[in-house]
């Protein structure tokens, strides 16, 4: 098996080929962005895993588990971290779209777009309700 670096290489390959387009509309995903320290410019050292955002359309006929099976097929590494867009928190969702994050896939063109300006403007608005509800904890 690869390394997570070595399987960003072949996503982007699949993305150029359009072998990551069939994989994607096969399970069902619309949206397919990578994050994390992979894609990080700023990086001191080699990331540990591969970290992919997903949206699977309503009704997809493939699952979770699916969805990694296929890219770790895709990627030829098992160091992939699979976050379900739909299942996300707020902080999470904002991370996995926001900058430096990178777009492979979109079904539709604007999808990726749309769903950035969603999840950071949602994370801007919330900020002060989420420290407000982590200031109890730090007077422990």
């Amino acid at each position: 098996m690869g390394t997570p670096l070595e399987g960003l290489e072949r996503l982007r390959a699949a993305t150029a080929t359009g072998e990551l387009e069939r994989v994607c509309e096969r399970l069902g995903i619309t949206m397919l962005v990578v994050f994390g320290s992979a894609v990080d410019p700023d990086r001191t050292r080699a990331p540990g895993d591969l970290d992919i955002a997903v949206r699977l359309r309503d009704g997809a006929a493939g699952d979770l588990v699916d969805v990694v099976n296929a890219l770790i097929d895709l990627t030829s590494t098992s160091e992939v971290d699979v976050l379900d867009l739909a299942a996300a928190g707020v902080v999470a969702r904002a991370r996995a779209l926001g900058p430096p994050s990178e777009p492979l896939y979109e079904a539709t063109p604007g999808d990726v777009a749309r769903a950035q300006m969603a999840a950071l403007t949602y994370a801007m608005e919330t900020a002060p309700l989420r420290r407000r509800d982590l200031e109890p904890l730090a007077d422990r």
